[in-house]
């Protein structure tokens, strides 16, 4: 399995599509009921701002940019969507979570207060103090976090998990307000609750890490992957770090019924994948023992390799030191 960068272009493009992104909620929040359709979502401006721009006093501008935003409902009423991916556990993410929450909440204080501005229309004292009139009314936010590692989410899901009130101030907790996450993964949803392609994605997630589980479980249900569409291939190759075949290596893979059979290329993928990390973790080892100052035989000797096998990694990184392990890892198969 490739080692997997973070959310690329290409899995933002995928859960930008509405589908995927209605499944995403309908699946992982509801259960699979079909409470948000995509006929409902209307696009929105990415960026999420804020500014303060009072005079005498300091400017303080936040900005945040969503990896998926949609409103659902009309130009009146809606709710606004907001989509944050993670392939990694953040331990800070309920205080991420209700920032970005907060940050659409001051966005849209924001344009009403501008909205004012022009009609010249706020009555009462209290009202051109706040720049917000007593009938006006802001869009509810709905933020969620999509974790796809490969191992259970290990941080907290509200922001009571990341506090901590001094000995004897316990009952001071119902003053202070938690902030839960609306937190999505593997192992808090269950895969026939999605529609779409992320379907297999919900399914292998929890046997990703694991060669010997993932072989297993695929050979168990060789049902559920021998006909695959061309967008659950991308999911797996986005989401669950299979190789990018690239469509002429994946027409190999083609069936009679025209999709895909990916359950030899899993197990295949998989076993390319876990030779890749290796060498990886080897360039890693060899670039932190040139760095003290270690020779070809004095590192070859410490992996208990042979010389031959340790220099073309020990040569390039030590005529490359600034070029990354993958980059490294590339170099040599050229």
């Amino acid at each position: 399995m490739q080692k997997k960068k973070g959310m690329n272009v290409k899995g933002k493009q995928l859960l930008r599509k509405p589908a995927f992104f209605c499944d995403l909620i309908n699946g992982g929040l509801f259960n699979g009921r079909q409470r948000i359709l995509p006929h409902m979502l209307r696009g929105m401006p990415e960026v999420l701002g804020y500014s303060s721009d009072d005079r005498g006093k300091k400017q303080v501008h936040l900005e945040r940019i969503p990896d998926v935003i949609y409103a659902a409902g009309n130009e009146e009423d809606y709710l606004l969507l907001m989509d944050e991916n993670q392939q990694q556990t953040d331990f800070s993410m309920p205080l991420r979570n209700m920032l970005n929450t907060a940050l659409a909440y001051m966005q849209q204080k924001k344009q009403i207060e501008e909205l004012h501005r022009q009609r010249h229309d706020l009555k009462s004292g209290s009202e051109y103090l706040s720049g917000f009139a007593e009938q006006d009314r802001l869009h509810p936010v709905i933020c969620i976090i999509f974790y796809h590692g490969e191992i259970p989410w290990e941080g907290g899901t509200s922001l009571y998990d990341i506090l901590r009130f001094p000995a004897g101030f316990d009952d001071m907790k119902r003053l202070c307000p938690d902030f839960p996450m609306n937190l999505i993964h593997a192992w808090n949803v269950e895969p026939e609750h999605f529609r779409t392609e992320l379907r297999v994605v919900f399914e292998l997630l929890p046997y990703a890490a694991d060669k010997e589980r993932l072989q297993e479980y695929v050979r168990s249900h060789p049902q559920h992957f021998r006909n695959l569409t061309a967008e659950e291939c991308d999911m797996l190759e986005v989401f669950i770090g299979m190789k990018n075949l690239g469509e002429t290596e994946r027409e190999g893979y083609r069936n009679d019924e025209g999709g895909y059979d990916m359950c030899t290329a899993l197990v295949e993928l998989r076993q390319e994948g876990k030779l890749e990390g290796e060498i990886v973790k080897i360039i890693s080892i060899v670039r932190k023992k040139l760095r003290k100052g270690k020779s070809l035989s004095a590192i070859a000797e410490e992996l208990e390799e042979t010389e031959e096998t340790i220099a073309p990694v020990f040569e390039l990184v030590k005529t490359y030191p600034d070029t990354s392990d993958d980059d490294i890892y590339a170099m040599l198969g050229k």
